[in-house]
């Protein structure tokens, strides 16, 4: 399968829409695809997050990560928070999600990126051995706490 890994603009995010709302409702979100278009929409006009994501020869697509750009200030560099990756069903097990990390990696290094952050469901062990293949490394070393306002 020929598989296709492109960077959404504003002309083309539309497409992302379906894997979207697919990936909220795989973590319990009701569907909204209105929403979901308006929300990719708002964060492309705003250059706020790059979204990445896998067509076949078709057009369709197969999958999505968005990255949202943040800053290190230890290492005085930008960094990248690999906050949604999702493949649809159909194309699960293909090599989408390792082709759409690739394309992140490869991004970051072209932004000059310190690294790509992640996290995932403690019980998602597909995802985790996904990564750990790709070489990310869990921390030990740090505490993560969450404060909702």
């Amino acid at each position: 399968m020929i598989i296709e890994i492109l960077q959404a603009d504003t002309q083309s995010i539309h497409k992302v829409v379906e894997c979207f709302d697919l990936y909220r409702q795989f973590y319990g979100q009701e569907s909204d695809r209105k929403a979901c278009e308006a929300f990719l929409s708002e964060r492309q006009a705003s250059f706020e997050s790059i979204v990445l994501y896998a067509q076949n020869k078709d057009g369709d697509v197969l999958g999505f990560t968005q990255l949202y750009p943040t800053f290190s200030s230890l290492s005085l560099r930008r960094d990248l928070i690999l906050n949604d990756l999702y493949v649809h069903e159909k194309a699960r097990g293909q090599g989408v999600a390792k082709k759409l990390l690739t394309a992140a990696r490869d991004h970051g290094k072209k932004m000059n990126s310190k690294g790509l952050l992640l996290e995932t469901d403690i019980l998602n062990a597909k995802a985790q051995s996904l990564y750990e293949s790709f070489g990310f490394e869990r921390e030990t070393d740090h505490y993560f706490y969450y404060l909702t306002i």
